[in-house]
């Protein structure tokens, strides 16, 4: 297990690190997110499992679904639209980042969602966000703000950006107050894709109170399969070189 210390950045409103004894025991169904204490619950059902695992060489916070339709194996969390009110709080203004470890597994024709929060069904039109990868060949995918895209086509791919069975960081910057490119992804810390979902838009509207769930989403089917340990929100848009230092003091975990 990695020890107690963490990085805090003044932004920071989310922290899950599956390796940080602060977060998780190393056994049983409870996690706690960092910054407000609060816990989430882990859930299975059908067959599906999430726990520490070895197999890559050292323990990681493995998530095996086996419903191909439905969410067998997921972290929940609860969430208040207020700071230290009972719940995880999340961005919801005009300023956010999300950042992610992920090792992926199953490219198989079917949603793959890391992780969201949000009140529609599905990846457009939705009043929040979610992460993850599309059908088939959709490779990396999002939705912020009621915009749904599609970053790369090359699930599965071994040359490509985004790769199956190898440990990977994504970055997704979002600043509603720039009318321009006002979303960037950084994979393992460099730029790699920049557009613009309207300088109106905001990450969430102020009556969203659903649970913000990891390997899965709100509204949506489909399983994350694979290995997820870090997930971090921050109520502000990292620069380039925050999004860099971010990387770099992850990167020796994963043999980076």
């Amino acid at each position: 297990m990695i020890g107690n210390n963490i990085k805090l950045h003044p932004a920071l409103c989310f922290s899950f690190d599956a390796l940080n004894t602060k977060c998780y025991s190393g056994s049983g169904t409870t996690f706690t997110e960092m910054v407000s204490g609060q816990t989430g619950t882990a859930t299975t059902a059908s067959g599906g499992t999430l726990a520490l695992d070895s197999t890559l060489g050292s323990s990681h916070l493995k998530f095996t679904n086996t419903n191909a339709a439905d969410r067998t194996a997921y972290i929940s969390f609860p969430v208040n639209i207020t700071r230290n009110s009972g719940g995880v709080y999340v961005p919801q203004g005009s300023n956010a980042t999300w950042n992610w470890w992920h090792y992926f597994q199953d490219a198989g024709n079917v949603d793959h969602p890391n992780y969201g929060w949000e009140t529609g069904n599905g990846w457009n039109g939705i009043a929040g966000f979610v992460f993850g990868t599309g059908f088939g060949t959709d490779g990396p995918r999002w939705g912020i703000a009621g915009e749904d895209y599609t970053v790369y086509n090359e699930t599965g791919s071994t040359t490509g950006d985004y790769r199956t069975n190898e440990w990977q960081n994504y970055c997704v910057t979002f600043n509603g107050n720039d009318s321009s490119n006002n979303v960037k992804t950084y994979l393992n810390g460099t730029l790699v894709d920049e557009r613009n979902v309207g300088s109106s838009n905001k990450v969430i509207p102020a009556t969203n109170t659903n649970n913000l769930f990891i390997g899965a989403t709100n509204n949506r089917g489909g399983n994350w399969n694979g290995y997820m340990d870090i997930v971090q929100m921050y109520e502000a848009t990292l620069n380039a070189s925050e999004v860099k230092e971010l990387y770099n003091s992850y990167k020796g975990r994963f043999g980076l």
